[in-house]
């Protein structure tokens, strides 16, 4: 794996995507100036971010695709051990049932890119629902140990294809929940073998979701 580490960075999963060559790029940045998240909704910077991306060739993988945000998510709870981190599907980071952070994977031709956006502090966050990882900030170093364990960890998943969905699914706050989505609203019963969550509609009828455009129902 081949890492470059920036202050700023314009984005990294751009970056990450136009410097994969022989290995996988895993590229670091403190802040982006035109970060994004899913559905290319604007990225805002905390006080003290992470902006990380992981770039590598489809043909390396062993796992299913549908699966690779679950997996990203569930492996930086694993990373951090001293916070009680929740997951929502299928790609968002909870603490105290506040969003810090999130996955957003891309697919471009034979690559996959697979970025991560975490709120290590943020005094004051100006988006609703947002929160961060601690209440002080942390020594830049400490983020970089952190991220590259994640990428590491995440390469040897993702080139083994060795990932049991029920540690997932217990760090999964969706289940059960009342959501809505952009066809109407249900309740979450349970996660696929293949990531999609299967949700029971208003209407008694069962179907499975693929799209992360879901809300949670307070």
């Amino acid at each position: 794996m081949k890492v470059f580490f920036f202050e700023s960075i314009y984005n990294t999963q751009e970056y990450a995507l136009e410097n994969l060559k022989d290995e996988p790029v895993f590229v670091i940045s403190y802040s982006q100036e035109k970060g994004r998240g899913t559905s290319s909704k604007k990225w805002s910077n905390a006080d003290q971010s992470l902006a990380c991306s992981l770039s590598i060739y489809t043909d390396a993988l062993n796992l299913n695709t549908g699966l690779i945000p679950l997996v990203s998510g569930y492996v930086f709870t694993e990373v951090i051990k001293d916070r009680n981190l929740e997951l929502k599907w299928p790609n968002d980071l909870k603490l105290n049932n506040l969003k810090i952070g999130g996955i957003l994977v891309e697919k471009i031709q034979n690559k996959i890119v697979i970025g991560m956006g975490v709120n290590y502090f943020w005094q004051d966050p100006k988006v609703p629902g947002a929160g961060s990882l601690y209440d002080k900030k942390v020594q830049y170093s400490q983020i970089n140990k952190d991220a590259i364990k994640w990428a590491e960890t995440l390469i040897t998943i993702l080139k083994s294809g060795e990932f049991k969905l029920q540690n997932y699914i217990e760090r999964l706050q969706t289940i059960g929940k009342l959501i809505e989505y952009p066809e109407g609203r249900g309740w979450a019963k349970k996660v696929n073998e293949d990531g999609t969550l299967q949700i029971e509609t208003v209407e008694g009828s069962l179907i499975n979701l693929t799209s992360n455009l879901i809300s949670e129902v307070e």
